[in-house]
């Protein structure tokens, strides 16, 4: 058991470290506030628009969203259109793809441009995080380390176990630590 749990953290050492280190910083991340946008978007708020709203009305608000986008860019690929309803005002969200991508915020009311930024779907600790920055190889990898501190954490538990009844048995001591 002690071999195969020295063999297996000797090779999972270095990602076990990339995966908690990377996990700190998302962490830190979110208690400074650095996902306000996430956060901003999973707030829900009562908005005008509703479900019995006349279907035109969305879709003259995803027209005004898209010629206001063809006017920006023309002649580009879109990765996802979204409006949201959520406050007093009404967002149309063009993202287009890209490294980084790009995302275009319209008000779809009258058709203005709001913004134009870079855009990255996720934080890069995050996609190192998830292994993700590796592409499919890295999820793979994501899920084989994951395997490994499930093993480690199994056989460490049962080399714990041996080691307190060896103790026992041997000094009649039964401290959980020592």
């Amino acid at each position: 058991m002690r071999k195969i749990h020295r063999w297996i953290s000797i090779g999972a050492a270095l990602f076990l470290v990339i995966v908690a280190s990377t996990g700190v910083i998302l962490q830190a991340q979110k208690l400074l506030g650095g996902d306000e946008k996430d956060q901003d978007k999973d707030r829900v708020m009562a908005s005008a628009m509703t479900t019995s709203s006349d279907a035109a009305a969305y879709g003259a608000m995803l027209s005004k969203t898209l010629d206001a986008t063809r006017a920006s860019v023309p002649n580009k690929p879109i990765a996802s259109i979204e409006l949201r309803f959520a406050g007093d005002e009404p967002r149309g969200i063009v993202t287009l793809p890209g490294d980084p991508g790009r995302q275009i915020t319209v008000d779809p009311r009258d058709g203005k441009v709001l913004k134009d930024e870079a855009h990255e779907a996720e934080s890069i600790f995050l996609r190192i995080h998830s292994g993700e920055i590796l592409g499919e190889p890295g999820v793979v990898l994501g899920l084989l380390w994951g395997l490994a501190l499930v093993v480690l954490s199994i056989t460490g538990g049962l080399m714990y176990l041996d080691m307190y009844r060896k103790r026992r048995k041997a000094r009649g001591k039964g401290q959980v630590f020592w």
